[in-house]
């Protein structure tokens, strides 16, 4: 990955933070798990976990304390960015320097029904991870779940410590999935009112009503 932005600060990304906490008991027990295990192996066991163990939600929340590290463990679920700042808090618990990045991701998949109720096929501020292992940051997308790829007929991502983790741009049968159009940056510590503003914006010709409609609660802040 190039880091057009400049990379993240290594030892800012070891530090616990207000959302990142990876220092609440709960992480430190998961990660300590994993302690006899090199580097590596821990970012590729913790990013297996959260991408298969953390369930996958679509919308977003606009309540800050939803997206604490240690809430996200405790609630089993999450949209991209809660299950990248879990991913984060656990790579930082286990020793790894860790940073949450931020992307606009476009996603074919997603139906026509919902691409006209959102007014996109982009997903702003899509959340992902970064480990620094080996001297190098590595990008690891941990949103979709293993399961979810196999009813859906997606790529796995599988994060192997030696290369970036990216969902794929096709899917299995070769149709196009995702392209990440935008990388935003990379954070340690969430920036939650970037994020809101940023939801604003992209969606600003968003229908909450058809939204609604087709199951998906929007937040009021959305439209303020």
């Amino acid at each position: 990955m190039s880091w057009m932005f400049g990379p993240p600060d290594i030892r800012a990304c070891l530090e616990a933070t207000e959302i990142i906490d990876s220092t609440h008991p709960t992480i430190t027990v998961c990660a300590l798990s994993l302690s006899l295990l090199s580097p590596k192996e821990r970012a590729r066991h913790l990013f297996c976990f959260v991408r298969d163990e953390i369930a996958y939600e679509f919308l977003p929340r606009l309540e800050r304390e939803e997206y604490r590290a240690s809430r996200v463990l405790a609630a089993g679920k999450g949209f991209c960015v809660q299950k990248a700042i879990l991913l984060c808090a656990l790579g930082r618990a286990a020793g790894i320097p860790t940073a949450l990045v931020l992307s606009d991701l476009r996603d074919a998949t997603l139906p026509e029904a919902l691409v006209r109720a959102l007014g996109t096929d982009t997903l702003y501020h899509h959340g992902l991870s970064a480990f620094y292992l080996d001297g190098r940051w590595l990008l690891a997308d941990a949103s979709l779940p293993r399961a979810l790829c196999e009813r859906r007929g997606y790529r796995p991502v599988r994060f192997d410590g030696a290369a970036d983790a990216m969902i794929a741009p096709t899917t299995l049968a070769g149709s196009p999935h995702a392209i990440y159009e935008k990388i935003h940056g990379a954070y340690s510590e969430f920036p939650f009112e970037q994020m809101v503003r940023a939801f604003r914006e992209g969606y600003a010709r968003a229908d909450p009503t058809a939204l609604e409609h087709l199951g998906y609660h929007v937040p009021l802040e959305w439209s303020r």
